[in-house]
């Protein structure tokens, strides 16, 4: 009997999408289930009075939603699930890589830089060399009204799967220093707080079942991640135990995605001679 997802049905293009790029069904239904909340809430937040609705193509927010987090299937991280194959490319990348793919889907460019923006509440060039992050050298700041609210609403459910409120969001960005959690506070002040609690309640029967697929799993997944040399993360993200492989080796695993970008955004491209 074929597996059925959330709203595969009422978003086709997007759940398509995530298909194609899925190996392991386990990651799809993680994956796909967390983008179609993170619509949600953002959906919500739209309609929370606070917008002129007129000014905001919905669209393009849902597909947005729907889409920023399609570069996790390319990246490591989850190769402890079932099908799921190691792509050599640490988990950081998952944004630079799913902006790459859809920027290759033909998706505009609003979704390409929502998937390359969301992570964290924005990761600039100066973060890149403070925590040692993998990443192409560069500043991923969420700039657009609909960048910054994907941002936002992906803060509020982890791919754990668990939702999160400020208080829990702001307790995971202290380590990255004041600054980070003063940028989060502006983005409550301007999107408003998440309804946590009606949310846990609307997917409760999705979480339920998939926490006991992954209670029955993980003993194995464990096992598996530390003999790779891995330690699951409070995401369930397999996080090396050991040293990554070399930023030059890095940088050329990501030269394809970084260069496709920067056809895409003139701001990108290197003078001509």
């Amino acid at each position: 009997m074929a597996k059925h997802y959330l709203a595969e049905s009422n978003f086709a293009r997007e759940f398509g999408l995530h298909r194609k790029y899925a190996r392991s069904e386990m990651l799809l239904d993680l994956v796909w289930t967390h983008s179609v909340i993170v619509c949600d809430i953002a959906e919500s937040v739209l309609n929370s009075g606070r917008f002129d609705l007129g000014q905001v193509d919905l669209g393009v927010v849902r597909q947005s939603a729907l889409l920023f987090d399609i570069g996790a299937y390319l990246t490591d991280g989850f190769d402890w699930m079932p099908d799921q194959p190691p792509s050599g490319k640490p988990y950081i990348q998952h944004t630079v890589v799913g902006a790459w793919v859809l920027q290759q889907e033909g998706l505009p460019a609003t979704v390409v830089q929502t998937a390359r923006n969301h992570s964290g509440v924005g990761i600039t060039r100066q973060d890149i060399d403070d925590f040692g992050l993998h990443l192409p050298v560069d500043d991923y700041l969420p700039s657009t009204l609909t960048q910054r609210l994907v941002s936002y609403s992906c803060k509020f459910h982890s791919k754990a799967p668990k939702f999160k409120t400020v208080e829990d969001i702001e307790r995971q960005l202290r380590k990255y220093g004041k600054a980070k959690i003063e940028v989060f506070r502006r983005m409550v002040e301007e999107f408003g707080d998440v309804n946590v609690k009606y949310f846990e309640q609307k997917y409760q029967n999705w979480h339920r079942s998939f926490l006991y697929q992954l209670e029955n799993l993980t003993p194995t997944a464990q096992t598996a991640a530390v003999q790779a040399g891995k330690r699951l993360n409070s995401a369930g993200i397999a996080m090396p135990t050991s040293t990554m492989s070399s930023p030059a080796g890095e940088s050329i695993a990501m030269a394809e995605p970084q260069q496709n970008l920067a056809k895409m955004d003139p701001s990108r491209r290197k003078p001509s001679t």
